[in-house]
């Protein structure tokens, strides 16, 4: 699974590298982080972008993200400029969205931020 990590997201090729499992898990890690570190609810948001495998993966994202007590809502489709606009100016804890960047259509991921937008990444709390 350290193959996924990047400096700015997680991503690797779907369902290969990256599966529902996976993003099951990292769902339920995120989760288990908020709620270590806010008191009250816990509210993010999550988007996804077009990809095939976007659906299916945000699904479990999602799943892994209620089993531990985060209220995740729903974005809908969100380019990545909106994603983190919808994480800073709604004031949310945080967000991840299902996405690959610019990588090939086999590919997919999850951008992860805490709350304004910051993101987290290999180096700044996923690692």
């Amino acid at each position: 699974m350290a193959g996924i990590y990047k400096a700015y997201d997680i991503r690797g090729i779907y369902p290969n590298e990256l599966d529902e499992d996976t993003i099951l898990k990292i769902g339920r890690a995120y989760g288990d982080m908020l709620m270590e570190s806010n008191k009250g609810n816990v509210e993010i948001v999550v988007g996804m972008d077009m990809r095939t495998s976007g659906e299916v993966l945000k699904n479990k994202l999602i799943e892994g993200l209620t089993m531990q007590g985060v209220h995740a809502v729903y974005g809908g489709l969100m380019s990545t400029p909106t994603f983190f606009y919808s994480v800073a100016a709604f004031g949310y804890v945080g967000g991840m969205q299902v996405s690959a960047s610019h990588n090939p259509k086999e590919y997919n991921g999850v951008k992860i931020v805490k709350k304004g937008a910051e993101s987290l990444g290999y180096d700044t709390g996923i690692d």
